[in-house]
């Protein structure tokens, strides 16, 4: 998984480096995550948490597709309720998305609507749960899913949806990959 991650930034720093007029920027972007668990048989009620980070698109020059790389803090994890039991399993992630992404060209200069997806991978910070001292033993050290969103740049600000889907299980034992829904809003430098 690192060599898949290492290659993909080596990609994308040589399409930077050997296209002279490539578009660079640098942006800011923050926002709302609604986190669960997906593909279990126990049921979880959502959790909201918060994301935050930075991007950096890198332009390919003569076309509308820019590779932007990031790099999140983002909380995750879902509240569990069943009988006398209620607890919320708290998982922070440093989230490493690296995403395409297609604006379209409108006559609007100011306006840029966009949609992005690509590959992610969370290294797990944190994680805790209520009546659980070893739960941090529970879970993977790593995530690894897809990210899907769409969303507009307004002159240097932007604003949009994305979701990430985890491809892999979050505990050592048991089912239940992240799945989480995200409102974000950021400005490009």
């Amino acid at each position: 998984m690192k060599k898949l991650l290492l290659s993909v930034f080596l990609l994308a720093g040589l399409v930077f480096i050997t296209t002279p007029d490539a578009r660079a920027q640098l942006g800011v972007q923050g926002g709302l995550n609604i986190a669960n668990f997906n593909d279990t048989d126990d049921s979880f009620d959502s959790r909201s948490g918060i994301m935050a980070g930075l991007t950096y698109d890198l332009g390919i020059p003569m076309s509308p597709i820019t590779i932007q790389p990031g790099v999140f803090y983002a909380q995750k994890g879902a509240k569990y309720s069943g009988g006398d039991v209620e607890t919320t399993a708290k998982l922070d992630y440093l989230e490493i998305p690296v995403v395409a992404k297609f604006a379209f060209i409108l006559d609007n200069p100011m306006l840029t609507p966009h949609v992005y997806f690509g590959p992610y991978l969370g290294l797990n910070m944190n994680a805790e749960q209520e009546g659980t001292p070893d739960f941090e033993d529970e879970v993977k050290g790593t995530d690894f899913g897809v990210v899907v969103g769409a969303g507009a740049d307004i002159t240097k600000f932007n604003v949009g949806v994305r979701y990430s889907a985890g491809l892999t299980n979050a505990f050592e034992e048991g089912d239940g990959k992240n799945g989480v829904f995200s409102v974000v809003a950021g400005i490009n430098f």
